[in-house]
């Protein structure tokens, strides 16, 4: 019929997004742990920003614990909903929300906290070393205070058979062709995956910890020594964050802790085989911000990389 629309798919977004901002709010330790280290930050009178505000629970928070204005900077469209919370709950008055990344936005007046929980599930694969590295060139005062102030990245080699299986497939021949091309995307990757304490082959260690004051890093670079503890497989290194939030608080995803969180996986292009006590050398490079990670495992030559594993438009 001239004039009809086209006939389109199910547009989820919105279903997508609402469950996994619902599992961060139902994420009871996540979420009383950001109170209390906002509560504990946030003086009467303070300027409160809050880069990747999502549903805006923490600029609430902010305002209660008694910001005077609170700036929540949020690119996504959940920005449209956060403002309708603030409305219900009676804070529109101190919190203005701002949509668009926090690179891009201007504020009035320098804030003197900065809250931004976009830690990744291996602490910087969100971005946070940028958008903090930026607020404190154009948004911070001199001496601000941050919600998180110091991050880490804590590694172990992993037994995952399970979720390389998920990987290797590829490598093999499925209905007679060769689809190789997706194995090199696969094992390139980062993969997300919920890792339990008995897959650790190693003790964790930290490969990266970061004071998020002035001038945060934006490339980090890691040589670790892991011993393993058994004898075994190792398909990869594990990885997850630890999160000082203020003093004495304290959050992480280490595992078997499941959660709104889930635990890092790099795979190696092949699995090898340690014995324990073993000394096995890693090097774990971040840069761009912490969108790119590279990684390779003992004797391997070569880098692996997230980056040779994103599709191409």
């Amino acid at each position: 019929m001239a004039g009809r629309s086209e006939p389109g798919f199910y547009d989820d977004t919105a279903a997508i997004s609402f469950d996994f901002h619902h599992s961060m709010l139902d994420d009871r330790e996540r979420t009383e742990m950001f109170l209390k280290a906002v509560l504990a930050t946030v003086r009467p009178g303070d300027i409160v920003v809050d880069i990747g505000c999502g549903t805006g629970v923490l600029s609430l928070f902010a305002a209660l614990a008694g910001a005077s204005a609170v700036y929540a900077v949020e690119r996504e469209p959940i920005i449209h909903v956060a403002k309708s919370i603030a409305g219900v709950n009676g804070l529109t008055d101190r919190v203005t929300f701002i949509e668009g990344s926090s690179t891009d936005v201007e504020l009035p007046v320098r804030a003197d906290v900065l809250i931004s929980e976009t830690i990744g599930n291996m602490a910087f694969d969100e971005g946070i070393l940028a958008w903090v590295g930026d607020a404190w060139d154009r948004l911070l005062v001199p001496d601000a205070r941050l919600v998180p102030r110091r991050l880490a990245t804590i590694a172990a080699l992993v037994h995952a058979p399970r979720t390389y299986a998920e990987i290797d497939r590829w490598r093999r021949p499925l209905l007679t062709m060769d689809f190789a091309p997706l194995w090199e995307i696969a094992v390139n990757n980062m993969h997300w995956v919920e890792l339990n304490v008995v897959a650790l082959m190693t003790e964790p260690s930290p490969i990266f910890s970061v004071d998020l004051g002035p001038e945060p890093p934006l490339e980090l670079s890691s040589h670790d020594q892991l011993i393993a503890t058994r004898d075994g497989t190792v398909h990869g290194i594990g990885a997850w964050f630890e999160a000082e939030l203020a003093d004495g608080i304290t959050l992480d995803n280490a595992p078997p802790k499941v959660g709104s969180w889930q635990q890092g996986f790099l795979p190696l292009a092949r699995p090898i085989e340690v014995r324990a006590g073993e000394a096995i050398e890693i090097d774990v490079v971040v840069s761009g911000g912490g969108s790119d990670w590279r990684w390779r495992v003992g004797s391997q030559a070569e880098y692996q990389s997230n980056a040779a594993g994103r599709l191409r438009r």
